[in-house]
């Protein structure tokens, strides 16, 4: 649990340092976040489809970059259909809550006096260094093999063992959302998207420490 607070600590230390040193605004950080997941759902897709195939060096990388959730662990998944006809949602529903709530919050936080208030280069600007930034994470989170994928259960099933960040952007977007559009400032969403994923985390660590692995079937 340390490490994890820690490892949130000074990334939040790197984007304010960042931020300071070039005058960037915090919806960098905040397009950074949202296309991070998005990597992150395409490469579990990826590399679960990877392991199927069969082929021994596509099996080794996949268990390489990636490892088994904590015995314990529930699969939250993202379900489509209400009631009894209610089932687990693949790729495509993670995708659609991800696009839908990425929309909202990329209007909340470029609202000012109930106007879109950012210029549209100042957009393309922000939105290419949240494409570096996203791309960074990504890299991390394959080395330090923060995708977890239990090989031989259902994509449904892995996808929601790393459903955290849909919880976090949605709660982020109804709070911090909300927030940043009455102040006109994208701050209140970066810094209650910061406190939920770092809380998340931590939690998540505490109950389910990431060196209790199981085995993973083959």
């Amino acid at each position: 649990m340390g490490r994890v607070l820690l490892t949130h600590l000074a990334s939040v230390a790197v984007m304010l340092a960042v931020m300071m040193a070039t005058r960037e605004s915090p919806r960098i950080f905040v397009y950074g976040l949202f296309i991070n997941y998005l990597y992150r759902l395409l490469t579990l897709y990826g590399l679960a489809r990877l392991h199927a195939a069969g082929f021994g060096r596509g099996r080794r990388f996949a268990r390489l970059v990636t490892r088994a959730p904590h015995p314990q662990r529930p699969s939250y998944q993202v379900t489509v259909g209400e009631g009894d006809g209610a089932v687990p949602g693949g790729l495509v529903a993670y995708l659609f809550v991800l696009a839908v709530m990425g929309f909202f919050s990329f209007m909340l936080v470029n609202v000012r006096n109930q106007d879109f208030a950012t210029p549209a280069q100042a957009v393309l600007d922000e939105l290419s260094v949240g494409f570096l930034a996203a791309g960074v994470w990504w890299l991390f989170d394959l080395i330090d093999r923060r995708i977890t994928i239990r090989f031989g259960e259902s994509l449904p099933t892995n996808l929601g063992y790393n459903s955290a960040e849909t919880t976090v952007v949605s709660l982020t977007t109804l709070t911090g959302g909300i927030a940043s559009a009455v102040m006109g400032s994208p701050w209140p969403y970066f810094l209650v998207l910061v406190f939920f994923k770092t809380l998340y985390e931590v939690l998540d660590e505490a109950k389910f420490p990431r060196t209790e692995h199981p085995t993973e079937s083959a």
